[in-house]
């Protein structure tokens, strides 16, 4: 019985092969050959019509906070949002960090940084230390948006400006967009 088997399983390998090297020297590849086998079986082959509209819908965006932990900057990374969204998500961190501890971070980008991941007289992480949207010198949804920047007016008075780098994309020019907090702020 293990002979026949073995003979049988032999003889299908060698039938096989026979199969492959009838079909290489059909084309210049046995995958040419083998779509020519399936079309002579009457399968059809379909061409796809580029204008069929499933085709042109849209892949799912993928969350862009997705597996981040809890943070109110979560908010700044979803896509298509205005400004004044950006800068209103920016400022209420902000407001939050004031309303808990009654002052602002004062500093450079770095220290603002380290006050908002926790470095601060109540150890209160309001953001995680390497959140995307902390980019090297400002908050940013994405690393090539345009960056918020902040400008503390009163540390201690909760006042303080957010600067949106403009449509050129460049800091401190004159076409920033400024919010002011509070909104009746004169500055």
């Amino acid at each position: 019985m293990k002979d026949r088997r073995s003979v049988l399983a032999i003889g299908a390998f060698l039938l096989l092969g026979l199969v492959l090297l009838a079909g290489w020297g059909k084309r210049d590849n046995l995958g040419a050959w083998w779509q020519g086998r399936w079309a002579l079986s009457g399968a059809k082959r379909t061409v796809l019509d580029p204008d069929d509209p499933v085709l042109k819908a849209k892949l799912p965006v993928p969350d862009p906070a997705a597996g981040l932990p809890p943070s109110p900057l979560n908010d700044l990374l979803k896509p298509e949002l205005s400004p004044e969204q950006q800068t209103d998500i920016v400022g209420q961190l902000f407001l939050d960090y004031w309303t808990n501890l009654h002052s602002l971070p004062a500093g450079t980008w770095e220290e603002t940084c380290a006050a908002l991941s926790g470095q601060n007289q109540k150890g209160i992480a309001f953001v995680p230390k390497n959140h995307p949207a902390l980019s090297k010198d400002a908050f940013r949804p994405r690393p090539d948006a345009p960056g918020i920047r902040l400008h503390v007016i009163s540390s201690t008075g909760g006042a303080f400006q957010l600067t949106f780098d403009g449509p050129d994309g460049k800091p401190y020019t004159d076409d920033d967009q400024i919010r002011n907090f509070p909104p009746d702020l004169n500055f």
